[in-house]
């Protein structure tokens, strides 16, 4: 799976996330140690997610996470 943040806003990105790791928003919450109301608040774009809670899961799912440089237009 690759993932460019990007072309998604912020709470889309945590929800295409889990989508593609086949799991609900009860199996992530209990697999990272959240509650299913916290998954629920960073997919509905009421509450944002830290970095920390996405290291969290690209650990526990064995993900990469990579920030590059964009390439400046001339």
């Amino acid at each position: 799976m690759r993932l460019n943040a990007k072309d998604y806003k912020p709470n889309e990105l945590f929800k295409v996330l889990r989508q593609n790791l086949d799991l609900t928003q009860k199996d992530l919450a209990k697999e990272i140690k959240l509650s299913k109301s916290s998954i629920g608040k960073y997919e509905y774009g009421t509450v944002n997610y830290t970095f920390e809670t996405l290291l969290k899961i690209a650990k526990k799912y064995h993900l990469s996470i990579t920030i590059e440089e964009e390439k400046k237009h001339k």
